[in-house]
């Protein structure tokens, strides 16, 4: 499956349903030198196999990052253009980042800001990596925040399920793209979620292919603010002292399971919240907000975001959204309290 990606008036071309194997076959590289860009785990697991795809003569280099989700950093960056120092400045790159959501942005951001001749492709690992690929901003950060931006979108998106690694832990971060996708832009989504993947053992065994063309349909209209949901809110646990407590993921996680109920507190959209919550628990996802993170300070954390420039998407009701606010104390305290109330209710 190929199909032309637009948004903003930039374009990239999104191949999946066959293998990045067969797109190489048809592909030239002779002229460029060919430039990979990973995550240590997926070089461990990839880098023989993509290397078997490649000519002999092919010259061909590997630049390897941490596995870090925030692997788009300053310090990823500085070593990243001093590796690249070293080599010849007038020959034609091809940049490909192969991995991560940190590894398609630090990608991107390379190829769109070098003074070297390139193009650009994307081989993401996972459908939380995709979707990252198909926001048309990639930044750079310092201390877990964007320091710099620039918007862009690559030549080529390649999907290749052969080559993803998903269960576990991986496949909860991955469907929870699919849920803010519901959350965002539709409730009927979301109930064919809540239908076909009724607990952990469904999810688990069912592959999320048959949602991509939809998944990129509601990018392609939406991919900002829901890439974005949930992103104020788990940026609080920050700012707090125990916010190591909780995985990147478990932060973005809660950030959304907030972020939808702050929506629900301060329109009062009918939504049975806790008997999401409580399919979210069958699913496996862990909901528990730390004992260790105190309401006021995890509130204080947020505002602080808000005083940075901070805002957050406010849904009108579950698929539509109201407006870009500005979440105040009362409310977020109020949301907080009642999040650690259903809890208590769902535990008996």
């Amino acid at each position: 499956m190929e199909l032309v990606y637009t948004k903003n008036q930039l374009q990239t071309t999104i191949i999946y349903g066959e293998t990045f194997a067969s797109q190489i076959k048809s592909a030239s590289f002779e002229s460029r030198h060919l430039f990979l860009i990973t995550n240590q785990r997926y070089y461990d697991l990839f880098s023989e196999k993509l290397i078997q795809l490649f000519d002999d003569k092919q010259e061909l280099d590997w630049y390897i990052c941490k596995n870090d989700s925030h692997c788009n950093n300053m310090n990823e960056l500085e070593s990243l253009l001093a590796f690249l120092a070293d080599f010849d400045q007038q020959q034609k790159f091809l940049f490909l980042g192969v991995g991560n959501e940190g590894v398609v942005q630090l990608t991107s951001f390379l190829h769109k800001t070098s003074v070297l001749t390139s193009d650009c492709w994307l081989l993401p690992l996972s459908i939380q990596s995709l979707s990252r690929s198909l926001i048309d901003e990639v930044q750079i950060e310092l201390k877990n925040r964007p320091v710099l931006k620039s918007l862009m979108l690559a030549d080529k998106i390649l999907y290749d399920r052969t080559l993803t690694t998903d269960h576990g832990d991986g496949k909860l971060v991955d469907f929870l793209v699919f849920i803010r996708c519901g959350l965002v832009c539709s409730h009927d989504f979301l109930r064919m979620l809540f239908k076909n993947y009724s607990d952990a053992t469904r999810l688990n065994q069912q592959s999320f292919n048959g949602m991509l063309d939809e998944m990129i349909r509601y990018y392609e209209k939406d991919g900002h603010i829901i890439d974005q949901f949930g992103q104020l809110f788990e940026q609080g646990f920050l700012e707090t002292a125990n916010g190591h407590l909780l995985s990147s993921h478990m932060k973005r996680f809660l950030g959304c399971l907030l972020q939808l109920l702050w929506s629900q507190e301060v329109n009062q959209f009918p939504f049975h919240y806790k008997n999401f919550i409580i399919w979210l628990i069958r699913l496996g996802f862990p909901v528990a907000f730390p004992e260790q993170i105190l309401v006021s300070d995890y509130v204080e954390g947020v505002l602080k975001c808000v005083e940075r420039g901070g805002r957050a998407a406010l849904l009108k009701e579950v698929g539509e959204l109201d407006s870009i606010q500005k979440p105040n104390t009362e409310d977020l305290l109020v949301t907080v309290e009642k999040y650690k109330t259903i809890l208590k209710e769902i535990r008996g």
